[in-house]
């Protein structure tokens, strides 16, 4: 029998019985180091203990943290088996130092700036969690040097890019005679949907019955959730947005409500949580799928390969909304909770100078 501190700092008498001394003393070792082990995977780390046990400790706090999303963990988990371990997992913690993480940071640069960018979050929340363990004293990811962001600006869809995806969406598997089943037009009304809400495609896929108000004036719906995909999980419908913030009541022109009224016309009245645009068994549509579809519309287009995705229809949105109401119009719109967001990833800059410059420079204009 010993004493021993446990895990949840409680005192607490310890015992093991066995057929000798030896062998008691042996068992109550075994029980004392699995005691120690239930505190937590970083309880029994040290600065020599290899890198990838401290990934792992990171990964299980973060599995426990409440305030990140499913969605947000599983991420982290798949960019640190493909970014982070598989150049660090023969090192001890230690062993990571400034230059090992300057260089670490270059490689991956030389392959993407966004590559890099997600390499250094990850390296750095897992060194910061061995700092806050006490297990190193400094972060080295803090002390690498800063990454020059690439200069990079919005791009909208042009009209004429609009009227080509919006006739490929008809035309969409509706020949006569093609093999295969027919489509059902919905990725076509999601086109409209997302062109007249500016929303993310997990949210126009959210919709219920229930958001939608057409009797408003102008009619309006309510972005309230998100359909995400897990892993091991079905489908569903999360019961907020990409973020809490980004929820919202927004208004819709005539040409996103007409269809809106379609999709509406094809539902039991009383089932109010129905979804509009839902798959052949009723369960919600996966972002992957209408992805894949929209590919195939591009293609038809004569659009493929012209980095355009159905985010394009969010930042075509922004942009008219932010040259005709300004940019604050364009962030309510999309659920920013800042114009920053809204400047820098979405709305492509109007570089055209009003007429009305001119007319004032007209004052320095020679006297008659």
């Amino acid at each position: 029998m010993t004493v021993f501190r446990d895990w949840d700092g409680q005192t607490r008498k310890v015992t093991a019985t066995s057929s000798s001394r030896n062998a008691a003393e042996a068992a109550l070792k075994v029980d004392l180091a699995a005691r120690m082990r239930a505190g937590g995977l970083d309880d029994a780390l040290n600065a020599g203990s290899p890198f990838p046990l401290l990934a792992a400790a990171w990964l299980d706090d973060v599995e426990h943290d409440v305030d990140r999303s499913q969605g947000t963990k599983e991420t982290y988990q798949r960019q640190l088996g493909t970014l982070v371990l598989p150049f660090f997992e023969h090192f001890a913690i230690r062993e990571v130092s400034v230059g090992r993480v300057e260089r670490y940071l270059k490689q991956q640069r030389e392959k993407s700036y966004t590559q890099a960018k997600h390499s250094r979050t990850i390296l750095g929340m897992i060194m910061a969690f061995a700092v806050r363990r006490e297990i190193i004293a400094r972060n080295p990811v803090k002390e690498a040097s800063r990454m020059k962001k690439p200069p990079h600006t919005p791009k909208a869809l042009t009209t004429e890019q609009i009227a080509a995806i919006r006739l490929a969406a008809r035309e969409w598997r509706s020949q006569e005679g093609r093999m295969g089943p027919r489509s059902d037009g919905q990725v076509r009304d999601i086109i409209e949907v997302m062109l007249g809400t500016a929303t993310r495609i997990g949210e126009a896929l959210a919709l219920r019955q229930c958001d939608v108000d057409l009797d408003a004036d102008p009619p309006q719906v309510s972005v309230s959730g998100t359909i995400v995909v897990h892993k091991g999980a079905a489908v569903h419908r999360q019961e907020h947005p990409k973020t809490h913030e980004s929820s919202r009541i927004i208004p819709v022109p005539e040409f996103a409500a007409d269809v809106i009224r379609q999709r509406l016309a094809l539902l039991d009245p009383e089932d109010a949580e129905h979804l509009l645009f839902y798959s052949r068994v009723g369960t919600p549509l996966t972002p992957y799928n209408v992805r894949r579809t929209f590919r195939g519309i591009l293609r038809n287009a004569g659009l493929e390969g012209m980095d355009i995705t159905p985010h394009s229809f969010r930042r075509t949105g922004a942009t008219l909304l932010a040259n005709e109401l300004g940019m604050q119009a364009a962030a309510d719109m999309l659920g920013h909770t800042s114009t920053s967001t809204t400047k820098a990833h979405y709305a492509e800059p109007d570089r055209t100078v009003k007429s009305r410059p001119a007319e004032v420079m007209q004052r320095l204009a020679p006297p008659e």
